[in-house]
């Protein structure tokens, strides 16, 4: 497997190290997606749950292509489409398909939320070793520690109860693999113009999901498409920072930040009532930051070690 080429001819571009501003850019972006992303999920699971999942994803998807053709289509419209790997843009873009249809599945199987959530996020891990093998990056043994710690810590933040049945745990492994698959492959386009990428993510998943519609819609209510339509803009917002933090540097240095999804989605219910803080949570909590903070600290330190 292999998703970059110039990686490939170029030795030194396969160590997982970047500039020191490159990288301090990578991981504010990663913090910024991170925050974006809980926002867009929180919409959708507290304001949006009496939908099917096949509509909510639509409509995200459908309000970003709209805003997009609004903004840029008009004018320059070739800057939509124009790319020099169209077959690879629209496979990532069913990446963003597969992740929330696998959810989907697994729910309708049976699978406990907290347990499809706990084998999904394997996800950072499962980044490191495809940016290893597509992209030929070479996460630093502390990369890997920090992101296992920080699994450990989602575990022990989740609690799940038992593993679900073979069919439940490779629908929960797909959804975190079709994310890291996305996020790797994003890394490989770089070269390629970010408006395009992000027209392509949401062309894939709106052209499959079309014929879909009627046998799922449901009419929402004023207030509701207000809601959609911040959802799709949050959903736009959230996808742009991943591609600007997968172009700015190796995606292998970013990984262990995504945890940190999972500390605001436990402090945030536990705000509203719906999570108790106790004592396990908070040492998993302890975990993810730590985890996070290490990997900060050593990359940064490596990356200046690098430029002396």
């Amino acid at each position: 497997m292999h998703f970059g080429a110039d990686d490939a001819r170029n030795p030194t571009r396969r160590l997982a190290g970047a500039p020191l501003d490159d990288l301090v850019r990578a991981q504010v972006l990663a913090v910024l997606c991170v925050l974006v992303w809980t926002a867009v999920e929180g919409l959708a699971a507290q304001e949006l749950r009496h939908y099917s999942t096949y509509q909510v994803v639509w409509t995200r998807y459908a309000v970003h292509l709209l805003f997009m053709l609004l903004v840029w289509g008009m004018r320059e419209p070739a800057s939509l489409i124009a790319t020099r790997r169209p077959a690879f843009q629209l496979s990532r873009s069913l990446l963003m398909l597969g992740m929330p249809a696998s959810w989907a599945i697994a729910a309708s199987h049976g699978v406990a939320a907290r347990t499809i959530l706990a084998i999904f996020w394997l996800a950072p891990l499962m980044v490191l070793a495809l940016a290893a093998a597509g992209l030929g990056e070479r996460p630093r043994w502390i990369t890997w520690l920090m992101a296992g710690c920080g699994f450990v810590g989602t575990l022990l933040v989740l609690r799940p109860k038992v593993l679900p049945d073979p069919l439940g745990f490779a629908l929960s492994v797909g959804m975190g693999l079709t994310f890291s698959l996305y996020i790797v492959m994003t890394r490989s386009l770089r070269t390629e113009r970010t408006r395009a990428n992000l027209f392509y993510t949401a062309l894939g998943v709106f052209v499959i999901l079309t014929p879909l519609m009627p046998l799922v819609w449901i009419a929402p209510s004023l207030r509701d498409l207000v809601i959609f339509t911040v959802m799709g803009l949050l959903g736009l917002l959230m996808l742009w920072l991943l591609d600007r933090m997968a172009a700015t540097a190796p995606v292998s240095l970013t990984a262990p930040f995504l945890y940190l999804r999972v500390v605001l989605t436990a402090v945030i219910s536990a705000g509203g009532g719906h999570w108790r803080l106790g004592r396990g949570t908070l040492v998993g909590i302890g975990c993810i930051l730590l985890s996070v903070m290490v990997a900060c600290i050593s990359d940064r330190r490596h990356a200046v070690a690098a430029a002396l």
